[in-house]
């Protein structure tokens, strides 16, 4: 492979202010307070891992200082792999400037002389003959090395030029001219314009040693193939996962594969980036090389649609469903992992050298260790997850301060953005079940559901046996990381159920669980929690929950739309939104959907305050005609005997793209194959029954010219939202078709929208 194409331009990086100071193993991620990101800190921590440079131990890098002698010679050993020499070619002087007791004298005597393998000096004092890489670089005319020169572009040119292996020999001309035209003809130099005796910066040698990892050595082969074996294409799963013997800070990449360090862990921002690893004999890593022909955006979720995140600021990135999606270390898709991807998660997108989004990284691997928080406000409990104190807090998702930490959250640490994950996420129900034993679960089942259990939750787990009550304290990812009494700590598990029958019951919770079990319900209550908001419970053995509706909350008011209120309370970041239409089941909508300025409290069904004050579920009452399904009507008239009995009522029915709607008994007037929308809620029985119909308006004759694009039309003046799942009519083949092939096959449109939200949720063509 031609490691060219891993780094395709320029890397810039940056070098340590203290070179001299010893290389540090098992250093995580690196900030430093005079780099902003980017390529240069990408850059900063493929050296760092490989051992070639440090920080100055004060937070900053001084990318613009100069360079030493002494320094570079320094930097020019760790890269040939030849550090582990250093003591023993100490104790012996070649330049009456550079004694035995120099800090760099190692260095610079294998830099000068090569690698000494014998056990010192010789007894007269002459140093032993040396073997291996030599002269790559020299003194001075005066018999001087003067380590402390700022070193010069033509000197550190000719440096790494031997470091590939050519000679005097093979570059001819006056030095250093021949080495310089040498290394702009193989690319080294590429993107630096210097003269030959002008001091290099600490970023520009940084520049020319990552060149020089992906230059191609005089006799063939990337310099970093002289160093070990490159592995292409992976991606960086997790940077500190547990190797099977338990070595920590491993390297887990996408196959699942899982690579023990050499000395240096990568560095954590590089997790979720696609690259080459760079491994020794031994297959441990000496350092990743992340893949720079694409681009990456990160981004903070504030909502996830099934069609891309939106941020705090309202962007919104698009992202198809079937893109594949790294989350928490499983390769899934988009379409699968949107909806857990909560507020304050971070995701980075990742385009390809096309402009393409090739695949989204997304939550990191699964936590190995979580605190339970003792107080209200406590981070005494912290200080166990990680030295730093300069971390970032997120509770549920949203950006929070040691003020809104309360007894019995759950916290856990992301290396990877340095920021502690707090999760208030309770669940109560029936202990059914652990493995391998009561004793030390490392598993346990509740609710139909099996749960990892961390170490840290084994002392609160014991207190409790099978056939008990207990409510689970959860990590943001699910695992139990605490345990405690029902009667102290109460249940939080609510979510929306997705399907439902007398004895099956499917609820997707809000944290990003699914719960499923036996809801012990007659057939006909059974129905009407279709769609419906609940809190889940058990309280029997086996599979058995307990939903309840949620019917009231903690917050009164109206609803104010643009500043984000109810009653006065603010909306947090993550406020989950929901429609619906009477009893019927609920959709999730966006403050974008909604029409209006100010909703009414008595069209708010439910609203739930946080720790914070804050508004995070808010469950409307028709409110946007997003609850509504949308297409065109078929009735079936009624059904007689010969005698002329009543046999069936009719029934009525709505068709689109996704098929026909159960039919349901009506009133008034429907027009079999008019268009328009209804909303369905669930009786007392099993029976689906009609619970309003939209108003519709109809626009005729809208050209292809007053589309803005796929989501808006603008006619006389008002511009019109298009649904996201617009309903198209092919009138003239009598098929459903997709927006795209509705504007192809015709050049005008008869549009209609719902009166509600005002929204074109219906598009019918014709020749």
């Amino acid at each position: 492979m031609k490691l060219k194409r891993i780094f395709s331009g320029v890397l810039a990086l940056g070098l340590a202010a203290a070179l001299a100071l010893p290389l540090l193993p098992h250093v995580h991620a690196v900030s430093f307070s005079d780099i902003s990101g980017g390529e240069l800190a990408d850059n900063v921590a493929v050296l760092r891992t490989l051992g070639v440079i440090d920080g100055n131990g004060k937070g900053a890098f001084n990318p613009n200082g100069t360079l030493t002698r002494a320094e570079f010679a320094k930097m020019a050993v760790v890269m040939m792999g030849q550090k582990g020499a250093v003591g023993q070619n100490q104790s012996f002087t070649i330049f009456p400037d550079v004694r035995a007791n120099h800090w760099a004298a190692g260095y610079i005597n294998i830099a000068v002389r090569g690698i000494d393998t014998g056990s010192g000096s010789a007894e007269d004092g002459t140093p032993p003959a040396p073997v291996g890489p030599r002269g790559i670089i020299s003194g001075y005319p005066d018999g001087k090395f003067h380590p402390n020169d700022k070193i010069t572009f033509g000197q550190t040119v000719t440096i790494l030029m031997r470091m590939l292996g050519y000679q005097d020999t093979d570059v001819g001309a006056v030095w250093p001219y021949g080495y310089l035209n040498a290394a702009s003809a193989n690319g080294l130099t590429d993107g630096l314009n210097l003269s030959a005796n002008a001091p290099i910066s600490r970023a520009n040698a940084a520049k020319l040693f990552a060149k020089l990892l992906i230059t191609n050595q005089k006799d063939g082969g990337t310099y970093a193939s002289k160093l070990g074996t490159l592995k292409s294409d992976v991606i960086l799963m997790d940077v500190a996962a547990t190797a099977p013997d338990g070595t920590k800070d491993a390297v887990k990449v996408q196959d699942g594969t899982v690579y023990k360090i050499a000395e240096r862990s990568v560095d954590a921002a590089m997790a979720g980036r696609k690259g080459a690893l760079l491994v020794n004999g031994a297959e441990q890593v000496l350092t990743f090389i992340p893949d720079t022909h694409g681009s990456k955006v990160s981004v903070t979720v504030s909502e996830a649609k099934a069609d891309g995140i939106v941020d705090a600021a309202g962007k919104k990135t698009e992202i198809h469903s079937s893109t594949v999606a790294y989350y928490r270390g499983e390769a899934k898709t988009y379409g699968e992992v949107f909806f857990d991807l909560r507020p304050g998660t971070a995701v980075t997108v990742y385009y390809n050298g096309a402009g393409r989004v090739e695949y989204v990284f997304a939550g990191a691997a699964p936590a190995d260790d979580a605190v339970v928080i003792t107080a209200n406000g406590s981070t005494a409990e912290l200080s166990r997850l990680t030295e730093s104190t300069n971390y970032t807090i997120y509770k549920n998702g949203i950006l929070a301060g040691a003020e809104d930490l309360r007894q019995y959250d759950v916290a856990t640490y992301d290396k990877a953005t340095n920021a502690i994950r707090v999760s208030d996420t309770r669940i109560t129900g029936y202990y059914a079940d652990a493995e391998p034993n009561i004793a030390s679960p490392s598993k346990i089942t509740m609710l139909g559901h099996p749960f990892n259990v961390l170490p840290a939750a084994a002392p609160s787990m014991s207190s409790f046996k099978i056939g008990d009550q207990v409510t689970l304290l959860l990590t943001e990812d699910h695992q139990v990381a605490g345990a405690a009494d029902p009667k102290k700590v109460e249940s939080n598990a609510i979510g929306i159920v997705t399907s439902v029958s007398a004895d099956k019951a499917k609820v997707e919770l809000f944290c990003g669980l699914t719960i499923e079990g036996n809801p012990k319900l007659s057939p006909d209550n059974a129905a009407q929690y279709q769609g419906q908001v609940v809190k889940v419970s058990s309280y029997q053995k086996g599979n058995q929950i307990t939903l309840s509706r949620i019917s009231s909350g903690n917050a009164r008011g109206d609803f104010n739309v643009k500043d984000r209120t109810v009653g006065g309370a603010a909306l947090a970041k993550g406020v989950r939104i929901y429609d619906k239409v009477k009893s019927g089941p609920v959709v999730s909508v966006g403050l974008s959907d909604i029409p209006v300025e100010r909703v009414s409290e008595s069209q708010i069904a439910y609203a739930e305050k946080n720790y914070a004050n804050e508004i995070t579920l808010l469950i409307l009452n028709n409110v946007t005609g997003d609850a509504f399904t949308y297409g065109r009507y078929q009735v079936t008239p009624a059904q007689y005997d010969n005698q002329g009995h009543l046999v069936e009522n009719a029934k009525l029915c709505i068709v689109n793209g996704d098929g026909a709607s159960p039919g349901v008994a009506f009133g008034g007037s429907y027009q079999n194959g008019g268009f328009g929308g209804l909303a369905f809620y669930e009786s007392g029985s099993a029976e689906t029954r009609l619970a309003a119909t939209a108003e519709m308006t109809q626009l005729k004759d809208v050209p292809n010219t007053a589309w803005n694009d796929s989501k808006s039309v603008t006619m006389d003046g008002t511009t019109y939202p298009v649904a996201q799942k617009v309903a198209c009519y092919n009138k003239t083949s009598d098929k459903w078709i997709t927006l795209a092939q509705a504007r192809a096959f015709s050049d005008k449109a008869t549009l209609y929208y719902d009166n509600l939200g005002k929204k074109i949720r219906i598009v019918v063509v014709e020749q």
